[in-house]
């Protein structure tokens, strides 16, 4: 790692000599590339910066760098170029400098998440027509903006005892509710005529993850929300806190399909849907649970016909079992075509967290005393049937940390947003691509 420094600081170096030579001669600004793309404030975005942005996003986007793709995402990169001006400008401000060490580690951190040394991964972007400069400002502005964020805005953020027990109020009454595995990518419009260009982008954006680029890469290039850093991932949201634009478009995806350009009050989404699943409310998620089943063995699982007409005659035999005494008495009965096996009656306390995750994802949810389809295990077929259920006992000092540090960054994140727009208002900007 020392070996980059030099490197690394001879390449700010030199690209500001060189800079600073082509502004004074337009002939060369020219020919090198080096003119103004924009001046935000007393600071110049090169023609430079932006071309390696672009082919810095496209390359790690996985889209292709056609000069069509690279028109369609410039005005977008441009904005993001001058929203960290802004935030490197506000950072400075406030007394925030960023050493070497801290950008060459980060640096090393992602060429160590590509599998590669970081001159591996430095010789990589240069093949690739990005240089390492486009890279490193865009860490050090992160890393500044952060350091920013936690020890400048998080002052003014206090978080009420009545916030938490109204957010444990929450969680206790959607237990049980549907909730959503969301992934997102939001890009926002900035004013009205800008509306249609964000539309295209986000079709193009649906298009090249129809051709195979990756939704994370995607949302970490290219959306404007705070998921972004996480790769768009929002967690686990329910229905209700979706907003009424989302709602019934999420309802109609399926697992691992991406929606078509939402049109919001703030801009364009894209949304992922990854699982869906019952709120578990404030459970740990680890439950114990007393089970019975009727299990009955087939000795030919491949023999579809008897498989399926089997499935079907356990569903007819158990819908009305309430209890598992029922479910066992008919487990004893004489007179089916089938035989149930040994296997049938009670199944004892069991973790669910140890049973396989086909199991888990169907008695996770399902309600005591109700029978479940039925399920491949043992050799055979069997309908189980929760007769108890007991939730591990849940920390509540534990969960009021975690809700208050939620609600926390839920703050500062908004607090960063609207320092951002802040300064984006009161800037002076000169946009000359």
């Amino acid at each position: 790692m020392k070996t980059k420094k030099p490197f690394v600081a001879f390449y700010y170096s030199f690209v500001a000599v060189l800079f600073v030579f082509a502004v004074t001669s337009p002939a060369l600004a020219q020919k090198s590339g080096l003119g103004i793309a924009a001046v935000v404030n007393d600071d110049v975005i090169s023609v430079l910066d932006l071309e390696g942005r672009m082919s810095m996003i496209l390359n790690s986007s996985g889209m292709k760098t056609t000069r069509e793709n690279r028109a369609r995402i410039k005005p977008q990169i441009l904005r993001s170029l001058i929203d960290e001006k802004l935030m490197m400008q506000e950072a400075t401000r406030a007394g925030i400098s960023i050493l070497p060490e801290d950008i060459s580690n980060r640096l090393k951190s992602i060429a160590a998440q590509n599998k590669m040394s970081v001159v591996q991964f430095t010789a990589m972007l240069t093949n690739s027509g990005v240089p390492i400069l486009s890279l490193t400002s865009q860490i050090e502005t992160s890393i500044a903006w952060q350091i920013f964020t936690m020890r400048d805005l998080s002052k003014t953020i206090v978080i009420s005892e009545e916030e938490i027990v109204d957010e444990i109020k929450r969680i206790q009454v959607n237990a049980g509710k549907p909730e959503y595995l969301l992934a997102e990518i939001f890009i926002p419009v900035g004013k009205p005529s800008q509306d249609q260009e964000i539309r295209l982008l986000s079709q193009r954006l649906l298009q090249e993850m129809q051709r195979g680029a990756s939704f994370r890469d995607l949302a970490t290039n290219f959306s404007r929300a705070p998921s972004a850093k996480q790769g768009g991932d929002m967690g686990w949201v329910q229905y209700n806190h979706l907003t009424e634009e989302l709602r019934s478009t999420v309802q109609r995806l399926r697992p691992g399909q991406v929606s078509l350009p939402i049109r919001s009050i703030g801009g364009y989404y894209l949304i992922l849907l990854r699982k869906v699943r019952n709120s578990p409310g404030l459970s740990s998620g680890n439950s114990f649970l007393k089970m019975s089943q009727l299990h009955v063995s087939v000795p030919d699982m491949k023999d579809t016909p008897t498989v399926k007409a089997t499935a079907q005659k356990l569903i007819s035999i158990t819908r009305n079992a309430t209890t598992c005494p029922q479910l066992e008495r008919i487990s004893s009965q004489a007179g089916y075509p089938f035989k149930a096996s040994p296997l049938s009656g009670s199944m004892g306390d069991i973790r669910l967290s140890s049973l396989p995750p086909n199991m888990q994802k169907i008695l996770g949810p399902i309600a005591v005393g109700h029978p479940s389809v039925p399920m491949v295990t043992g050799g055979g077929l069997a309908v189980m049937m929760v007769c108890k259920r007991t939730d591990e006992a849940v920390n509540m000092d534990d969960v009021r940390q975690k809700i208050e540090e939620k609600i926390k960054v839920r703050r500062m994140e908004a607090a960063a947003r609207r320092r951002l727009h802040n300064l984006r208002r009161n800037a002076f900007l000169d946009i000359r691509q």
